[in-house]
């Protein structure tokens, strides 16, 4: 089953790296269509992920071994191989090698087997380079943390060298999965108990009420999850919900929701009073934001195709913009995204970002409240952008909010993957002044 394995990772790591197929999704997609028990599962998921992530330390540790030109895939089965090798605990090397020749010989012919086999075996009797031997600072930790290089260098200048080695650090660290507590059906220590008994380990988040930590076997197995008394969702993005200062009875916009998680959430706090429009450009989409509606069984939210930078008539209490973004907060959970962004790419976002912002701004009542929100770290798409639109628009200003872990009034909160080991994530809130 080992080899079987191996064989769906390297084939799905192609699919994401080749096809440019998104990880999470096909992952899933793959577990769901394959009889795996759940060590065979782990490991598939560990090795995509794990050499998705370490894609240029791979190379690196790779390049002193190869003396001709290799062809992209085999390329790709030795980098898979080599993380087993580098950063896997209890993996044979003649089961590395053995497998990764089975599937060499499969794709390419024996000549290709040859291939793999003789670099490998030249790995595994060798000293390996060390990534301290890289002088440059900026340059090793792109390397050792497989980062662009132009990431590592507009993230240094922003926020110092030594903290962007501890956000690039991070991504590659595992967390705990987080979900958030249903109030609607069920209470926080109910909730507890029974994932406690049904054998997860679980832990009550310290800044969050209803987010809890899970651990132990994958919660999509849980009943709980099935009946959506509990849906996961990562700490950082429950924050929105619980610095929108939500009313009983407020009327709400998401004007960005799919997949509807922050919406669902709005509508658990609200807890059957007011409305929420949970809007989305994709029809698609609207799907899977009634999906998750009618699991959570929640009565004051629809679901309805718009594109937030056509205009809308209705106004609105409060206003969500979790706007489209290069998502480098979450290269924990989408790995290839730091491979695939550019800087050309995020000045498009920051357009439309301000676009989508420009439009919405009239759906807001005078005196009402919008959550500018990202799954990003980028200033360009943050700070910049709420400044932008601010200097642009004098009948709105910042409405500081009470910062979670420092008690501190803020006007806007750039959460960090190390803060609470949770994804990188920004949060304002601005307020349409009264007439």
């Amino acid at each position: 089953m080992d080899t079987n394995v191996r064989q769906l990772a390297f084939e799905t790591l192609q699919d994401i790296i080749n096809d440019k197929a998104y990880s999470n999704i096909i992952i899933n997609d793959v577990l769901s269509n394959n009889e795996l028990n759940r060590a065979d599962k782990g490991l598939f998921t560990e090795l995509v992920y794990g050499t998705l992530k370490r894609k240029f330390s791979l190379d690196y540790l790779l390049k002193p071994f190869v003396q001709t030109k290799l062809k992209g895939w085999v390329r790709q089965l030795l980098w898979m191989s080599i993380y087993q090798y580098v950063y896997l605990d209890k993996v044979p090397e003649h089961a590395i090698i053995n497998e990764a020749v089975e599937i060499a010989k499969r794709k390419g012919g024996p000549h290709n087997g040859n291939v793999v086999n003789g670099i490998l075996r030249n790995i595994m009797r060798s000293d390996l380079p060390d990534f301290t031997e890289i002088t440059d600072d900026k340059k090793r930790i792109a390397i050792e943390y497989s980062l662009p290089k132009w990431l590592v260098d507009h993230w240094s200048t922003h926020f110092g060298i030594e903290k962007t080695e501890a956000i690039a650090e991070s991504f590659l660290t595992k967390v705990a999965t987080t979900v958030r507590v249903n109030l609607t059906r069920i209470s926080i220590e109910d909730a507890i108990r029974r994932l406690v008994e049904d054998d997860y380990i679980v832990e009550q988040d310290n800044e969050i009420d209803t987010c809890l930590h899970i651990s132990g076997k994958p919660i999509i197995e849980s009943r709980m999850f099935k009946d959506g008394l509990v849906s996961i969702q990562d700490k950082s993005s429950m924050f929105v919900a619980e610095l929108m200062g939500l009313n009983e009875g407020d009327e709400v916009l998401d004007a960005c929701s799919a997949p509807g998680g922050k919406a669902c959430h709005i509508a658990e706090v609200l807890n059957g009073t007011g409305h929420i429009d949970a809007t989305d450009i994709y029809e698609h989409k609207i799907d899977l934001i009634d999906f998750n509606i009618k699991k959570l069984r929640l009565s004051n939210i629809s679901a309805f195709e718009h594109d937030a930078t056509e205009k809308y008539g209705k106004v609105y209490d409060k206003i969500l913009v979790d706007a489209p973004c290069s998502g480098l907060g979450v290269l924990r959970h989408k790995p290839e995204i730091k491979y695939e962004q550019s800087q050309q790419s995020i000045q498009s976002l920051v357009e439309i970002q301000l676009e989508i912002l420009n439009n919405v701004k009239d759906n807001l009542k005078p005196g009402g409240t919008l959550i500018y929100s990202t799954c990003t770290i980028e200033q360009l798409e943050n700070e910049n952008v709420v400044y932008t639109f601010l200097k642009d628009n004098k009948d709105f200003e910042f409405d500081t909010f009470e910062h979670p872990i420092t008690g501190e009034k803020v006007k806007t909160m750039q959460v960090l993957p190390q803060d609470f080991n949770s994804d990188g994530f920004f949060i304002t809130r601005i307020r349409r002044k009264e007439n």
